[in-house]
C-alpha cells in the first residue's frame, strides 16, 4: 500500500529555519495575488505562518498596541507592506506610527518570523502538481465522473463514507471509503461545476485522513468538524474554480442535505484553490451577521467579499498546530531554494525539547552555548538563560497554552520551537 505524504514528522514542535520545500498546507493563510483593496486591521488573529506574493495593507486605528494585527510569521514576497488607507505608505519594519505587528517583540527580531522580499511561492493550476492527487484517486482511492457527481450535488461527509446526492428528489449514493488503499477522492467535474459539501450532521465528527480535489468550485454548506477525541485531517483541493461559502435559500431540500449556513459555523479543513477565490456566495446574507471559522488553512489567490459590516461572515482563521509538520493525504508540495528568507542561511543549531507539552518543566537541548528565551504567545518574554547547552525550563506558574522558546548560539545561528503547556 502506497503511504500518504507528510512534511517532515508528526511532532509538536517546530523549527522555523529555511527549508527547501514543504507542504502548501503549512500556511495558515496564502496570498498568490494579494490586493491592498483591503486591510488586515484591528483584531485580526493569525496563529499560523501567513504568507503572499505581493504586497499587502495593514491598518490600526487603536491607540498603543491595543488589539494590533496577529500574524504567527509574517512574510512577503514584497519588500514592503502597505500602512494606512489610500495611497497609504510602504513600510518594512514592523512597526510604523500606530501600527505594532504583533507579537511585536518576534517581529522586531526579523526572519524568521518577519520576512520580506522572499522568492515568491509557485503557484497556480500551472505551477503546482495537482496532477498527483488525480493519479492517486484513479488507482488507489476513489475516482468519481461529472456523471457521478453533476453540478450542484450535494455531498456529506462522515468518516468511512460520504454520501451524494445529485438533484433534490434522487436519492442519495453512498461511497465507501474504509477499503480505500489511499484515502484520497478525485472528483472530476468542469472547471464551471461545483458541489456543496458539509459534515454529515447526525456524525460525531471527522476522525480520519482524507484528501478531495476537483476541477471546479467547492461550496462550503454547513459545518464539517474534526472529532473532538480523535481528530482527522481534511484537505480540499480545487484546481480551477472558487472556494464559496453557500448562501442559504428559502426554500431548500430536505435534511441532512440542507444548507446550513445561517447560523455561527466552524468548517474543518486545509483548503487549496489553485486559480480561484475564497468568498461567500452572498456577502449580504445572513442578516445579522454570523461567524464562520475555518480551523486549517487556506492557500488561494486572493479572498473575496465575505460579509459586510453587519451582515454576511466574520471570518476567523483558526490554525491547526499539527500542520507545521503534518499535512493532509496527498496534499500538494513546493519546493524553494529558500523558504521563509532567501537571505537566511540554514543554521546548524539544533534545540530539542522533551516532554512537549509538559504539565509543569520541560528539558530544553541546544547543540552549542548561547542563550535561550521563552515567549509567551503575545510575544512578550516570560523566561531566559544563558546556558552552555541544557536548561529545564520550569514554567508551572503560568496558564496552560503555547510558549515560543528561541536559542541564539554562541556563533550567531539560531533557531526556535513551539512549547505547549497543558
Amino acid at each position: 500500500m502506497m503511504r500518504s505524504l507528510l512534511f517532515l514528522s508528526l511532532a509538536l514542535c517546530v523549527s522555523l529555519v529555511t527549508a527547501q520545500e514543504g507542504s502548501y498546507s503549512y500556511y495558515n493563510i496564502f496570498h498568490d495575488s494579494p490586493t491592498t483593496d483591503g486591510a488586515y486591521c484591528d483584531g485580526y488573529y493569525i496563529g499560523g505562518p501567513f504568507r503572499a506574493n505581493g504586497a499587502i495593507r495593514l491598518v490600526s486605528s487603536t491607540p498603543g498596541r491595543d488589539n494590533d494585527p496577529y500574524f504567527y510569521s509574517f512574510t512577503l514576497s514584497s519588500d514592503y507592506y502597505v500602512y494606512g488607507w489610500g495611497a497609504g505608505t510602504q513600510c518594512t519594519t514592523p512597526h510604523y506610527e500606530n501600527l505594532w505587528i504583533e507579537p511585536y517583540e518576534l517581529m522586531e527580531q526579523g526572519p524568521p518570523w518577519f520576512n520580506l522580499g522572499v522568492d515568491p511561492l509557485p503557484f497556480g493550476a500551472d505551477q503546482v502538481e495537482w496532477q498527483v492527487v488525480r493519479a492517486a484517486a484513479l488507482s488507489y482511492g476513489l475516482y468519481l465522473t461529472s456523471t457521478d457527481v453533476p453540478d450542484g450535488s450535494r455531498i456529506l461527509l462522515e468518516d468511512g463514507q460520504i454520501s451524494v446526492k445529485t438533484d433534490e428528489n434522487s436519492a442519495p449514493v453512498v461511497y465507501n471509503l474504509s477499503n480505500l488503499d489511499e484515502p484520497v477522492v478525485w472528483i472530476e467535474n468542469g472547471t464551471n461545476d461545483m458541489f456543496y459539501l458539509k459534515g454529515h450532521p447526525d456524525s460525531q465528527g471527522l476522525s480520519e485522513e482524507l484528501t478531495i480535489g476537483t476541477s471546479g468550485s467547492i461550496y462550503f454548506s454547513g459545518p464539517l468538524e474534526y472529532n473532538g477525541d480523535t481528530p482527522g485531517m481534511l484537505g480540499l483541493i480545487s484546481v480551477y474554480g472558487d472556494g464559496r461559502i453557500a448562501d442559504k435559500p428559502s426554500v431548500d431540500w430536505d435534511p441532512p442535505y440542507e444548507i446550513g449556513t445561517d447560523s455561527n459555523l466552524t468548517y474543518s479543513a486545509s483548503i487549496l484553490l489553485l486559480d480561484g477565490v475564497f468568498e461567500a456566495e452572498n456577502f449580504t446574507q445572513p442578516n445579522p451577521q454570523v461567524d464562520f471559522t475555518l480551523y486549517g488553512g487556506c492557500q488561494i489567490q486572493q479572498e473575496g467579499y465575505t460579509g459586510s459590516s453587519a451582515s454576511g461572515f466574520a471570518l476567523f482563521w483558526e490554525y491547526d498546530e499539527r500542520l507545521f509538520n503534518q499535512s493532509p493525504p496527498w496534499y500538494p508540495q513546493y519546493e524553494l531554494s529558500g523558504v521563509e528568507s532567501a537571505d537566511t542561511p540554514l543554521s546548524d543549531l539544533e534545540l530539542i525539547a522533551s516532554c512537549n507539552p509538559f504539565s509543569s518543566s520541560v528539558s530544553l537541548t541546544m547543540t552549542e552555548p548561547g542563550t535561550l528565551t521563552v515567549y509567551d504567545s503575545s510575544g512578550r518574554i516570560v523566561d531566559s538563560c544563558d546556558t552552555d547547552g541544557g536548561w529545564v525550563w520550569n514554567g508551572s506558574l503560568l496558564p496552560g497554552g503555547v510558549y515560543i522558546v528561541n536559542a541564539k548560539g554562541m556563533s550567531g545561528n539560531s533557531t526556535s520551537l513551539r512549547l505547549v503547556k497543558f
